[in-house]
């Protein structure tokens, strides 16, 4: 009986495993893993969704009812099967060493599009400085003037990132992660309106100093 190849998994990180694919493919079927984590084959990472078309596989393909015999033999679910005699390809070579950076790429993507969420509370008070700077130069400017050079800033700052975010969510929705880029896409609205009334408020007060 051959031996069953088993493979490590990383995401942010963090490395479990190894397991046999039977197992990766029931953990993905249930959420524990994602297309996006990371799998270990020959000493070099890529995404599970890269391995699984690698290999002739793919998600809906692992879904029927015998997913451990399409696992090892690939031919019960592709007519025509890249390696020999319905085994696994080769995985040694370029072909495994060329998909690291895209899927470190990938990681990065999505750290990307949540961090441009963070920023949403982040970004208004700095470009509230500039109206600070505009009230020392200017220091008779008239109280609602600052709130209004004040709302200006805080709604460039605030939705400024919904714009970086959605041009991460392109590429990752090419790459089929397109409940990351729903999930992101709708966390940065939120954030951005909650960041705009927080930051309009405290704003309001600065802007109307106490006699």
């Amino acid at each position: 009986m051959s031996q069953v190849l088993q493979f490590r998994l990383r995401w942010k990180g963090n490395i479990t495993g190894p397991f046999p694919l039977a197992r990766i493919h029931e953990m993905l079927r249930s959420g524990e893993v994602s297309l996006l984590h990371s799998i270990e084959v020959d000493e070099s990472w890529m995404t599970v969704r890269d391995y699984f078309r690698s290999v002739g596989l793919n998600r809906p393909t692992l879904s029927t009812t015998n997913p451990v015999e399409e696992i090892y033999n690939p031919s019960a679910a592709q007519p025509n099967p890249s390696g020999p005699a319905g085994n696994f390809p080769n995985s040694s070579g370029s072909s495994f060493s060329s998909r690291q950076n895209p899927a470190e790429i990938l990681e990065r993507n999505v750290r990307e599009g949540y961090l441009w969420c963070g920023s949403t509370f982040l970004l208004p008070p700095l470009f509230a400085l500039l109206v600070v700077l505009w009230i020392l130069i200017v220091p008779e400017t008239a109280p609602i003037s600052r709130f209004v050079l004040f709302t200006f800033t805080t709604m460039v700052g605030s939705f400024l990132p919904i714009v970086f975010v959605r041009r991460t969510g392109v590429i990752l929705e090419q790459e089929g992660l397109g409940e990351i880029c729903q999930a992101q896409s709708r966390l940065v609205v939120i954030l951005a309106v909650l960041g705009l009334f927080f930051w309009e408020i405290a704003f309001w007060f600065l802007s109307h100093p106490s006699p």
